[in-house]
């Protein structure tokens, strides 16, 4: 069975707990956050690591259901916890004899396998991802709404004695990305930095990290406005900080896809909240860029940037190298003064 986090926190708080769980995920912050609580829940405070056994390898079967069924200390119930064992691709000897044990766990047993450092990609034909849609649970973290993103901002800069309002928190979301575990020490130079009490874009991009999705919609943005030389510098600082040129280039013509979207949403007199729903933007800043870029670059201009894009591309897979990202910005260019 597969649950949101919501539900799964509803369960929690009622006490309505699985004895099989998958976690898994992009947001790392909510995973280890209801990780924790899960484990307080089960094994309680008072000495829980007579109840707690966690396992950082990929196990053998032996190794697990020796633990699995060993009865608690003192307490109704223990808590296994197995971190980046792809348990769905397991072995056909694990996976046979995990079969009849997942299908029928001791009732005394909370067993979770979390997917953290690899991706849970699971194969519906095996058996055990049967198994698990089931008798188990499979919660998946994902990003935070933008709502939910913006409030835990401002509470993690109030409890550093800071206030950042929403449009500054859309920016930083823009800046650095919206993964809360990526965002806390980014939340924590930029208070450390900040001099005064409100925390302001300047302090954002005085310390704070930026990533690089951000840095390329800013210098394909540049090219849409037709500021060759500051998309070059973007560019070049991304060169200069080891980035790869494929994968900057497939964001750089993503966002060209993005914009050509954007110019066909304003034609029919839609507007920012489609455009974040269309490409799943928890900020409304690259939205609102997005849409200040599109207004000022004719829509022949933006279908040839994608068609030289791809070209580009093309030729990078052939071994070309960063001259053939400054080579579309000025091909881009000259497209443009046609």
């Amino acid at each position: 069975m597969n649950q949101s986090q919501k539900e799964f926190k509803s369960d929690l708080k009622s006490g309505n707990i699985a004895s099989l769980y998958i976690f898994c995920g992009e947001e790392g912050y909510l995973r280890e956050h209801y990780l924790s609580e899960l484990q307080k829940t089960v094994v309680g405070d008072m000495m829980p690591e007579f109840n707690l056994t966690v396992i950082n390898h990929a196990p053998e079967f032996n190794e697990l259901s020796d633990v699995v069924e060993s009865y608690p200390a003192m307490h109704d119930r223990r808590l296994v916890i197995v971190r980046d064992f792809d348990v769905i691709g397991a072995n056909a000897e694990f996976s046979e004899k995990a079969e009849k044990l997942f299908s029928d766990m001791p009732e005394y047993c909370v067993l979770v396998f979390v997917y953290g450092n690899i991706d849970y990609k699971p194969d519906k034909r095996r058996k055990l991802y049967k198994v698990f849609d089931k008798k188990g649970v499979v919660v998946n973290f994902s990003k935070a709404s933008r709502t939910d993103l913006i409030s835990w901002i401002k509470r993690r800069f109030l409890s550093n004695g800071k206030d950042i309002d929403t449009d500054t928190a859309d920016f930083l979301m823009f800046y650095c990305g919206e993964i809360m575990q990526q965002l806390i020490p980014e939340i924590e130079k930029i208070s450390a930095f900040s001099k005064k009490k409100e925390v302001t874009r300047a302090d954002i991009e005085e310390v704070a990290t930026r990533n690089v999705s951000s840095a390329v919609f800013d210098a394909a943005n540049a090219v849409a406005e037709k500021k060759y030389a500051k998309a070059l510098s973007v560019l070049e600082d991304l060169e200069a900080q080891n980035e790869k040129p494929i994968p900057v280039l497939a964001l750089i013509a993503q966002q060209f896809k993005r914009l050509y979207a954007a110019k066909l949403i304003l034609a029919r007199g839609g507007g920012k909240n489609e455009i974040m729903e269309l490409f799943d933007m928890r900020s409304d800043y690259p939205a609102r860029l997005a849409i200040t870029a599109a207004k000022g670059m004719d829509i022949r201009h933006i279908k040839r940037a994608i068609e030289l894009a791809a070209q580009a591309d093309a030729r990078l897979k052939l071994g070309a190298g960063w001259e053939e990202l400054s080579l579309l910005v000025a091909s881009i260019s000259a497209e443009g003064k046609r």
